[in-house]
């Protein structure tokens, strides 16, 4: 099957901070996928975690710091919505949807619609989520972005959710460091 989109070693940051302070926030680090004519794919990620970014660098609506970006026909963004809007324009085969599904919708109709009508003619389609539970039916893989790489997940690992890196909570405050709170300028 004919590759529809590649990105390669992709590298994108923000300047974060106040003047005299600031530094650079990196939300994509290397990060690569290669998508085939047909397929349907999601990437996910905790909030903040960049794949909003990532669908926008995809779009050709920002620039990437580093890296390529090819593909067969020029992505369109489609934010899901109750109502069909001009944005949402229907798709024909050949191609490429991006589907940022992180902005919260009431209910998974919008998406149903944005992938499996365009699935049905041969539409290749990105979709950016914070929950697999909600689209795992939908897609052929999954990806995790996260520390800004892309790393495959298995559609049927039983998770639900893009859950944040557990932290074990001490057993008991015995020999637990603690933080005490520091002053600037004394």
């Amino acid at each position: 099957m004919p590759v529809a989109l590649r990105a390669h070693s992709l590298w994108k940051s923000y300047a974060a901070g106040v003047v005299g302070c600031s530094a650079r926030v990196w939300v994509l680090r290397a990060a690569s996928l290669e998508v085939q004519e047909g397929e349907c794919i999601a990437v996910l990620g905790k909030r903040g975690a960049g794949v909003t970014t990532l669908l926008h660098c995809l779009a050709g609506l920002r620039r990437v710091d580093a890296g390529t970006i090819e593909h067969c026909r020029r992505p369109h963004l489609v934010t899901p919505s109750p109502a069909p809007t001009a944005r949402n324009a229907p798709s024909h085969a050949g191609d490429i949807v991006l589907v940022d599904d992180t902005v919260e919708v009431e209910w998974p109709g919008p998406v149903v619609r944005a992938v499996h009508e365009p699935a049905d003619r041969g539409v290749t389609t990105i979709i950016a989520t914070h929950e697999l539970s909600s689209i795992r039916h939908l897609v052929d893989r999954a990806l995790l972005l996260r520390d800004g790489r892309l790393i495959p997940l298995p559609l049927h690992s039983g998770a639900r959710r893009v859950a944040e890196r557990p932290v074990a909570a001490p057993t008991s405050t015995k020999g637990a460091l603690r933080r005490r709170p520091t002053t600037v300028g004394r």
